[in-house]
């Protein structure tokens, strides 16, 4: 099969409370306990724990994201991420989307 450059995943970005974020993305880069881990669509299965530090989201429509978290974890396989947070600091984030 050809690289069509459009493969996406599902992303779905949680708090205890409420929905953050979810839809298609090309990228999510979060920041894992081991450093900043960037995920695209085909990677291979991961559980990782987050430490606090921003999230980064390429969308497929091209738009970008970035959302301030205070720890938690992701969750990666067949093309489906999930990350669930402990805090999302929405005042931080404001800045931070474009």
């Amino acid at each position: 099969m050809a690289d069509t450059g459009k493969a996406s995943m599902q992303v779905n970005i949680v708090s205890a409370d409420r929905p953050i974020w979810s839809g298609q993305a090309r990228s999510v880069t979060v920041p894992g306990t081991q450093g900043s881990m960037g995920i695209m669509s085909d990677h291979e299965p991961v559980l990782t724990l987050l430490q606090e530090g921003n999230i980064r989201v390429q969308a497929t429509d091209g738009g970008r994201q970035s959302f301030h978290v205070d720890g938690g974890f992701a969750s990666f396989d067949s093309n489906k991420l999930t990350v669930a947070v402990d805090h999302y600091l929405e005042d931080a984030a404001q800045g931070q989307r474009s």
